[in-house]
């Protein structure tokens, strides 16, 4: 027995409707899923996260009698002493978002109604020595090991001392072994900031 005109018509509708929520859904999960990789691509990249050792200019404008600009280097704390004596921690932060919460504080905190923050970064060498391939001074890409920063020189010359290689960093010297940074680089493949020299000796004649 045939099914009445209506009640087909009916269940077309239902199963129309049906169908059509199911594309909406799957429009909205395929929306999120784009909206999200546009964020990431979009994200600041690593080079605008500010990190020890980064020499940066920091300029307050649009105030009466504004500071002169500062220029000073990050230092291992992260702390920074700015306008008025207040310290700010620039370490790890990225450069935009210190520069809003910079203003945000001063406004917040009744000592300016307007004021701006500017923070500007110069490049980021760091020099890399001895027994390498191409000894240079080479920009830091933001995000760097000890590794890495040999490989950008060329790589080890045969005479190169991988054992004791020297990371000098202001008045600190840290002495690494790339041999045991190739086996275990969670451990010993240390991270390297701007501004650090790299100096790698030749090794002795004796093997010990």
């Amino acid at each position: 027995m045939s099914m009445p005109f209506f009640s087909m018509m009916r269940l077309r509708m239902v199963r129309g409707l049906v169908l059509l929520v199911s594309v909406l859904a799957a429009a909205s999960v395929l929306g999120a899923d784009e909206a999200k990789k546009k964020s990431q691509v979009g994200a600041s990249p690593s080079s605008d996260i500010l990190n020890v050792g980064d020499k940066v200019r920091v300029i307050f404008g649009d105030i009466t009698d504004p500071p002169v600009p500062l220029d000073t280097q990050i230092p291992e704390s992260g702390m920074v002493t700015l306008h008025l004596g207040h310290k700010f921690n620039f370490k790890g932060q990225r450069r935009d978002q210190l520069e809003q919460g910079i203003r945000d504080y001063y406004i917040t905190n009744g000592l300016y109604r307007i004021i701006t923050v500017s923070i500007e970064v110069p490049p980021r060498p760091i020099t890399v020595g001895g027994e390498v391939r191409s000894p240079n001074t080479y920009p830091h890409p933001g995000k760097l090991t000890i590794l890495k920063a040999i490989d950008l020189a060329g790589g080890f010359t045969e005479f190169a001392d991988r054992r004791k290689v020297r990371i000098i960093r202001s008045a600190q010297i840290t002495t690494v072994n790339c041999k045991k940074a190739l086996d275990a680089p969670a451990e010993h493949d240390v991270e390297i900031f701007p501004g650090d020299k790299i100096q790698v000796d030749k090794r002795g004649l004796l093997p010990f």
